[in-house]
């Protein structure tokens, strides 16, 4: 048979489709604006998507028009894969392996799951850091199915029930901690899942299970609560950045969830408190160590809007002196450390791909693209004069953006 690695074309289209096949966590990003980085004018490094407007209702007979105040969120193309290898003349002429079966399962197989993996754990880390509802403890896998139902608990008390299909994401040890009985609590998977999805255990609490290796690990900032800090500084503060009062040496991490007191979760579309009232949780999106005094200022996501406002999604702005929690439900939590399991939909995150320069001044190259992800592979293969080497490189670009993260997502800490 003829050696069908040196047809780029063909060796691009078939790591793509394994690749494709292997995504878990990638799967459950949107992808509906991959299309805005493939207009014929170049739209730069990052585009911004505009959420729909979100209404009032007033009351009586009396005309009350509402100002325009649409929201907006990045997607940034900054995400760059890359699988290279190479063989000298040598190697090529005596060894190198010649029937496409031997290519595929030597070369291709091994590409499509480093890749597969490597956009996995990307997608797992974005997610672990900008979703904000959480549930779990941090540093102990969760033992029972209630913390799954109290994530979709969640989800549902966020405005998630229209969302769409929904994945949980768990770590071995989580699978481990439901114990012996976990195969008479899961529905099982349907058959196209099962085929096509490393990984997938079945159906619980409206997730569709998976076990992932991807998934991302959080230690917890430090803080020494020395006078009962840290609090807010200032009453009425909103928007994406509080100024608090905390002590020198104080940690934030990035991905750190967080609660204020006093500052509930209200439905965003009834603007009420659903059910049994329980603090907003927060994720934090910027590193700050602080410096006391009163002056640090600590980033985050959601944005907290209060009441009056038609993005309402707590009851009440934060009160000065109103205290945080850091990881609300794990005993102290400073400097912990745990898995971050993920209960996703696919409004939370956007993935889109690029199609990347496919080059003419080499011995052969091509690309394939996913119409569905936009996800693209391009396989190039040169000569190196100098070495005497045959260069091969499979490279891919994507971007990842937040959605409605805060509805369409919810953190399982686990250990």
């Amino acid at each position: 048979m003829a050696n069908n690695f040196l047809n780029s074309q063909w060796v691009s289209l078939k790591v793509l489709r394994l690749l494709l096949n292997k995504l878990v966590v990638a799967e459950y990003f949107n992808r509906s604006w991959e299309k805005e980085f493939h207009k014929e004018f170049a739209p730069g490094s990052m585009i911004t998507v505009k959420f729909p407007q979100r209404f009032t209702v007033s009351d009586g007979l009396g005309y009350a028009p509402q100002g325009i105040n649409r929201l907006q969120t990045p997607i940034s193309l900054d995400q760059w894969m890359q699988v290279a290898f190479e063989w000298d003349d040598y190697e090529a002429a005596v060894r190198v392996e010649r029937s496409e079966s031997e290519l595929e399962e030597q070369y291709f197989e091994p590409a499509a799951a480093a890749l597969a993996q490597e956009c996995d754990r990307r997608c797992a880390l974005f997610a672990s850091q900008n979703t904000s509802m959480m549930t779990g403890t941090l540093g102990t896998d969760p033992t029972s199915v209630a913390t799954y139902y109290t994530a979709r608990q969640h989800l549902e008390e966020n405005a998630a029930g229209v969302l769409g299909k929904r994945g949980m994401m768990i770590s071995s040890s989580m699978m481990t901690s439901l114990g012996s009985n976990i195969t008479t609590i899961f529905h099982p998977a349907d058959e196209i899942t099962k085929a096509w999805k490393d990984g997938v255990i079945g159906e619980l609490a409206t997730f569709m299970f998976y076990e992932e290796q991807a998934l991302a690990r959080q230690t917890a900032g430090t803080w020494s609560g020395a006078g009962g800090l840290p609090t807010v500084n200032g009453a009425g503060q909103s928007g994406t950045s509080l100024i608090i009062n905390a002590n020198a040496g104080d940690t934030w991490k990035v991905g750190d969830k967080f609660s204020i007191a006093g500052v509930n979760l209200v439905n965003p579309m009834t603007y009420q408190i659903p059910g049994k009232a329980y603090n907003k949780i927060f994720t934090v999106t910027q590193a700050l160590t602080c410096v006391g005094g009163g002056a640090d200022v600590v980033q985050f996501l959601p944005p907290i809007y209060g009441p009056g406002n038609q993005y309402q999604n707590v009851d009440s702005l934060p009160a000065n002196g109103a205290a945080f929690t850091l990881w609300p439900g794990t005993t102290s939590p400073n400097g912990k450390s745990g898995t971050v399991g993920l209960g996703l939909t696919r409004q939370a995150f956007a993935i889109v791909g690029a199609k990347l320069y496919v080059p003419h001044a080499v011995e052969s190259a091509g690309d394939a693209t996913d119409p569905e992800t936009g996800l693209s592979i391009r396989k190039v293969k040169a000569w190196d004069p100098v070495r005497s080497m045959q260069v091969n490189r499979m490279d891919s670009l994507f971007g990842l953006g937040n959605l409605y993260q805060d509805n369409g997502a919810i953190a399982v800490a686990g250990a």
